[in-house]
């Protein structure tokens, strides 16, 4: 690891942005942070994002990355095909997916989740691109704001 001291990405109010879902889709995934991973090891990419759901028909997912989701409110039910078991997610509760998962997602009502996957970003959430804070720079041994004028 670097001794250099490496700034952290805030976006602030991120959860509270609107999603639309795209016409005639009762689900959508909107990603708002990628990096390409620094790590030696296992370089990937890391991307961060929201899933949100509606009631409609059961989405599939066959999944060729590792992803994590955290249900913030609502419930999503989770069809694992390799079990034939259906979980129903409610706020508070964790699921991971692996290589290989094949899911089929529903809700009865509606559902929304924090996610973090091993992908590239694939659906930019329409309300975050280019809301990152401003970056932290490390100058004479000191953190200094970049200032942009048309921040309030």
């Amino acid at each position: 690891m670097s001794n250099k001291l490496v700034p952290l990405t805030v976006i602030k109010g991120a959860g509270h942005e609107f999603i639309p879902l795209p016409a005639g889709q009762n689900a959508t995934t909107a990603d708002f942070h990628s990096i390409r991973t620094q790590t030696t090891d296992s370089p990937s990419y890391f991307t961060s994002g929201f899933y949100k759901i509606e009631a409609g028909p059961h989405r599939p997912a066959h999944y060729a990355f590792e992803e994590t989701k955290y249900v913030l409110s609502g419930q999503i039910d989770v069809l694992d095909e390799a079990t034939g078991i259906t979980h129903h997610l409610v706020p508070g509760d964790f699921a991971f997916f692996h290589v290989g998962s094949k899911v089929q997602f529903s809700t009865k009502s509606q559902g929304f989740a924090f996610y973090a996957v091993t992908r590239p970003v694939r659906s930019p959430h329409p309300k975050l691109v280019g809301r990152e804070e401003d970056k932290a720079r490390l100058r004479g041994g000191k953190y200094q704001e970049e200032l942009f004028s048309d921040r309030v």
